[in-house]
């Protein structure tokens, strides 16, 4: 008994902590991020698996040179090393982690799939945010490395097509300082403004477009004034800068024929259309040409003194048809007017008593047509064509 060694707690727990510390000096941990929390830059988080959970953290020296950013729910192989520490007086141990990998590509596609949700649910790949790319830009800014073909595939086709004014910013396009570069980027060309942004790299495996992926530069990407093409790896890659970029190209080099027109093609148009002009003005100018001869024809004083002498000719026949006709007319209703008078006087009713008729009215004076209606003793106007008297009604056999 007395052989077995003794320690104090402090003892112990500074021997366990050498211990750890001594033989887990850079170790690989595979598991399950969660409860990830933000402390002044600091990463505070947990890897586990279906049995136990390891505390982990990664200071906020290392978190801008991670390859992938911790969230929850997402599986990694986390490295780092072991380090103890006193918590309340109870000694514990983490992971101090220096780099997190996704565990496998199926891991990776979850991953970004979780995050085009989670950002597409935002609004930042609505249609309604896209910005039109200028049809002739002054200066167009691209965002790629420096070095290999991508670079030199954009100032060729440019050069080629419409020759314009490039700022290149450049940048790493995989690693742990890639998603930061280009930021900064996008940071230099808010501050030095071009009309066209181009973000470009050639292709590569998942892991390798995984900065285009990054949360961060997507939400920098919504939020940029300038009209953003999107040119990374081949046609069949996909990255979510692809999808809140206001243009997305198959290839770098694609990037740079939408970026500019074709200036062959525009000089092609524009001799089209100068000819189409030149043969509108000369249509134009022929048919004006025409008109103008037909109306110095016409206003010839030889001519127009014809036209005078016509009119007036015509003018004196239409004076006399209207004078002959007005005359016709009044002597015809003169005709008309006395034939009328005519027939009015025939039914004057004084030539009609002069003709030997009577006019028999009751006391009122009202005019009786029929005998039916006169009343015995009672009076009646008789009026003469020279005089009125009065009678009374007697019935016959009295």
């Amino acid at each position: 008994m007395n052989n077995i060694p003794e320690f104090s707690v402090t003892e112990f727990s500074n021997l366990a902590k050498n211990i750890l510390e001594e033989n887990f000096s850079l170790i690989r941990v595979r598991g399950e991020i969660s409860s990830v929390k933000n402390f002044k830059g600091h990463l505070y988080f947990t890897i586990k698996d279906e049995n136990f959970v390891l505390n982990s953290v990664c200071w906020a020296s290392k978190v801008p040179y991670l390859q992938i950013q911790p969230e929850d729910g997402i599986e990694v192989i986390a490295e780092g090393k072991i380090s103890t520490y006193a918590k309340s007086s109870i000694s514990t141990y983490q992971l101090q982690v220096n780099q997190i990998e996704i565990k496998g590509e199926g891991a990776l596609l979850k991953l970004i799939e979780q995050r085009k949700k989670k950002l597409e649910e935002e609004g930042l790949f609505d249609d309604q945010n896209k910005k039109s790319i200028p049809a002739f830009p002054k200066n167009i800014g691209v965002i790629t490395s420096p070095a290999g073909a991508v670079i030199m595939d954009i100032i060729d086709r440019i050069e080629a097509r419409f020759p314009t004014n490039i700022k290149l910013y450049p940048v790493s396009v995989q690693g742990a300082n890639a998603v930061n570069e280009v930021i900064a980027g996008l940071k230099f060309f808010e501050n030095n403004q071009v009309d066209t942004l181009i973000i470009a790299r050639g292709g590569g495996g998942i892991e390798d477009l995984m900065p285009f992926n990054d949360e961060n530069l997507i939400r920098e990407v919504h939020k940029f004034k300038t009209p953003i093409i999107s040119a990374i790896g081949h046609e069949t890659d996909f990255t979510l800068l692809d999808f809140v970029a206001d243009l997305r190209a198959a290839t770098p080099t694609a990037a740079a024929e939408q970026a500019v027109p074709e200036l062959k093609n525009l000089l092609e148009k524009n001799n089209f259309f100068e000819k189409s002009l030149k043969q509108i003005i000369s249509n134009f100018i022929n048919n004006n040409l025409r008109i103008l001869k037909n109306m110095n024809s016409i206003f010839n004083p030889k001519v127009l003194k014809k036209i005078i002498d016509d009119n007036k000719k015509n003018l004196s026949l239409i004076m006399k048809s209207i004078n002959f006709n007005s005359k016709s007319l009044i002597k015809m209703k003169c005709i008309e007017l006395k034939r009328l008078g005519s027939l009015v006087s025939t039914l004057n009713i004084d030539d009609i008593l002069k003709r030997g008729f009577v006019l028999i009215r009751d006391k009122n004076m009202k005019i009786i047509k029929n005998s039916k209606t006169l009343k015995k003793n009672k009076s009646i106007n008789i009026k003469f064509f020279d005089d009125d008297l009065f009678a009374e009604i007697k019935m016959k056999n009295e």
